[in-house]
């Protein structure tokens, strides 16, 4: 007789599976696809081999229903209020005595009230930043920022009938609020939302948001119009739209041009940020060169093309007025014999100091970016979002090797590096992917405190005037109260012994 054998398994029916076993091409396809997202998603995050046996950083909202009025999104929300409300507090009210924003304003008033770019008849027309194109004086800044004010004051204008020569007061305060002011608010909401997509842990989102609307320089310069603030928030939007096209749960076609338009309006503002509009170029090219080609491109060229064309209709030139030569030939012109700051020809190691460490230094006024620096170089070495860090390698490099080596008086009367605002979110972003991946002693927690407050005074500070010498400034050289505008302070000076 032979040996009793098993019944063979049971197959079960169709409706009977297990879990284990999936039924059918669909069930197949989802598991093959669940089997290769992981490899895949850690390529766009751009982890080494090294560092693949690490979690790498997740989107935040995938797997679960994220609250639309969560606890971080009120907390938020609140400190975004509040920082806008102090930059409505301090918005200007007056540019007749600040050379930097009355050039913008002296366009702003050619265009509207007499149809020209020429300042020659503007009460404006004092202002040291000029430049002089056959006989008509010429603001020394780039137009477009000037250009989209004229449209603000022409609607104030045609609808209250009031001009800025009677009521400067009002067309400056309106026009401080719709260009530094709206993008103060532009930055907080998009820095949130690329916080939101790039950290995992809450405190660090809240934390980050703590130094954007209260440690942050751009705060003080949104009370007024300017290139850095505007520049910032573009910068920051555009980031954020390149991050969501590499690394977003829901990508969109229309994120392309979109991002190309903030792109390519960004160094229209602000000359050096082509820096950072290139940077992001680059990194949205090495991700899909088609699309780059078809949809980003062609959305970046009209700005600069509108930007071009004001350039040649006012100099007859296409070179930015900063590199054109010939139109500072002229007697008067304040920066062939200047004084004060303006003056300075201090040997390159001092300024380069002096803009790091120094009266003007970015680690030593605003030291919450020591711990992003940190986590940036980190960052390189560990080949840890390594696109997103050479991406901003790359334009803090440009930013700074430019203006230590290119320029020589610090931006003149100003609190800060006020050039460097435009990059100074980057940093920011990475002190915040700092808190995100550590975890903080006491000791720590100290440190950030000290630097978040040593940050937050200079911007309290800067509110009063951001054009004005600073108190660290002053403080270091011995001069209480030398070109302030804002508040003062009441300094004893000891008086002389006289003989009997």
């Amino acid at each position: 007789m032979s040996a009793p054998t098993d019944p063979p398994p049971a197959v079960p029916a169709s409706d009977e599976r297990t879990p284990e076993e999936p039924s059918g091409a669909a069930d197949a396809f989802a598991t093959t696809v669940a089997v290769q997202s992981e490899p895949a998603r850690r390529r766009w995050l751009g982890l080494s081999k090294q560092a693949r046996g690490t979690r790498p950083p997740a989107v935040p909202g995938r797997g679960r229903a994220a609250s639309e009025l969560s606890t971080r999104f009120v907390l938020c929300t609140l400190m975004m209020a509040i920082s806008f409300i102090m930059v409505l507090w301090n918005l200007q009210d007056s540019s007749l005595k600040n050379a930097n924003t009355g050039s913008r304003y002296a366009t702003i008033e050619a265009l509207v009230d007499h149809g020209t770019f020429a300042i020659n008849d503007t009460r404006y027309v004092g202002t040291i930043d000029k430049y002089k194109v056959g006989e008509s004086y010429i603001s020394s800044k780039p137009p477009v920022l000037s250009t989209l004010a004229a449209g603000v004051y022409w609607t104030y204008r045609a609808i209250t009938g009031k001009s800025i020569r009677k009521s400067e007061g009002e067309v400056v305060r309106l026009v401080s609020l719709c260009t530094g002011g709206l993008s103060h608010i532009i930055f907080l909401i998009f820095f949130y939302r690329l916080c939101v997509l790039l950290l995992k842990r809450e405190v660090a989102i809240l934390v980050a948001m703590g130094g954007a609307c209260f440690a942050y320089l751009g705060v003080a310069y949104a009370t007024a119009i300017n290139n850095h603030s505007p520049a910032a928030a573009l910068a920051v939007c555009g980031l954020y739209l390149a991050c969501v096209i590499r690394h977003g749960p829901e990508r969109k076609l229309w994120h392309w041009p979109v991002a190309g338009f903030v792109l390519g309006l960004l160094p229209t503002i602000d000359l050096t940020s082509l820096a950072i509009s290139g940077a992001i170029g680059l990194y949205l090219l090495a991700h899909d060169w088609k699309k780059t080609l078809i949809w980003f491109v062609p959305a970046a060229l009209p700005p600069l093309i509108v930007h071009l064309a004001l350039c040649y209709e006012i100099s007859g030139s296409l070179r930015p007025f900063y590199l054109n030569s010939e139109i500072k030939q002229f007697k008067g012109f304040h920066f062939r014999n200047p004084g004060d700051i303006d003056g300075l020809r201090e040997p390159k190691h001092i300024y380069a100091f002096n803009v790091l460490l120094g009266h003007h230094g970015v680690f030593s006024m605003t030291p919450l970016y020591i711990f992003g620096l940190w986590e940036l170089l980190r960052s390189l070495w560990r080949r840890v979002w390594l696109r997103e860090s050479l991406v901003s390698v790359a334009a803090l490099c440009a930013f700074f090797g430019f203006y230590i080596f290119r320029t020589r008086n610090y931006g003149g009367w100003c609190v800060g590096m006020r050039w460097l605002v435009p990059v100074m979110p980057l940093l920011l972003l990475y002190f915040a992917l700092w808190i995100d991946r550590v975890r903080l002693t006491r000791w720590s927690w100290s440190a950030v405190l000290a630097a978040f407050l040593v940050s937050g005074f200079h911007v309290q500070d800067g509110l009063t005037s951001p054009f004005q010498f600073s108190v660290w400034h002053n403080w270091l050289e011995n001069t209480p109260n030398h070109n302030r505008v804002g508040k003062v302070f009441n300094v004893r000076v000891p008086r002389k012994k006289t003989a009997k």
